[in-house]
């Protein structure tokens, strides 16, 4: 099965959703998205939220799960007894290993809303930014697999011995409650993909992928110009352009137009 049929299973699904949005402020990292296609993976150990991905490791385990654990990963069985006894009076060794693990990934953060009122006003320089729409199905590999973050009330501990198949469950997915209003969506990087001598973490995505750029209702005509004509020299002809209006009734409500 390929990549582009996973990505579409998940999406008819409705595993996840086929559009996801990244809010930005005008600036040189947000010109390049236009320009070099460019999107940035950050380290997650660096978010702002300090639990965010920093779920406490849990360094007390029985000799026996660890064993077991030595033996699914394939060790020899005739190092398994000296090993195990190693890692539990080391319980450091594998929660530093874990750390160290984590800081290696990059992650990019999108939401699955474009018309959020605190977004715009967090992650788009208080409605004068842009947010950005793109279809996951137009670039399968770079978007496989979207990580959908569960907000939690009570913090979960992690143990690398017994839940290292959930390791996503534990490490990525989870953030605090109070975060919900993101409706947060997530891509993961591993090692083996942003590990190079520049230390460089933005990785390119396909053109089309890419399909509407959307505007503040603060948004000044010169920036709604400039990207404007960043897309339309830089082979993103079909992106189509919104503005954010406030809504005139009773509710507090963003209402996208096409401009």
């Amino acid at each position: 099965m390929t990549t582009k049929q996973l990505i579409q299973i998940g999406v008819n699904a409705k595993s996840y959703p086929q559009h996801i949005f990244k809010y930005r402020s005008d600036n040189d990292k947000t010109e390049r998205i236009i320009t070099h296609n460019e999107l940035w993976f950050s380290n997650p150990l660096l978010f702002n939220d300090p639990y965010d991905c920093n779920t406490p490791i849990n360094t007390t385990t029985s000799l026996a799960d660890i064993k077991s654990w030595l033996a699914n990963v394939g060790v020899a069985p005739a190092f398994i007894d000296d090993l195990a006894d190693k890692l539990q009076k080391n319980p450091n060794l594998m929660k530093e290993e874990t750390e160290k693990g984590m800081g290696e990934l990059g992650v990019c953060c999108f939401s699955t809303m474009d018309d959020s009122i605190l977004q715009w006003s967090h992650y788009s320089d208080y409605h004068k930014g842009i947010c950005l729409k793109f279809d996951v199905t137009e670039d399968p590999s770079f978007f496989l697999i979207p990580v959908i973050v569960a907000y939690r009330k009570v913090m979960q501990h992690y143990n690398h011995f017994t839940q290292s198949k959930n390791i996503v469950d534990y490490l990525i997915r989870p953030k605090f409650s109070e975060w919900s209003y993101e409706s947060e969506i997530r891509i993961v990087k591993t090692a083996q993909n942003i590990r190079d001598n520049s230390g460089n973490r933005a990785f390119k995505f396909n053109d089309n992928a890419l399909r509407e750029v959307i505007f503040g209702t603060k948004t000044p005509d010169t920036i709604i110009a400039k990207y404007r004509q960043l897309c339309a020299n830089n082979n993103k002809g079909h992106v189509q352009f919104y503005k954010m209006e406030l809504g005139s009734g009773v509710h507090y409500e963003l209402i996208k137009r096409p401009i």
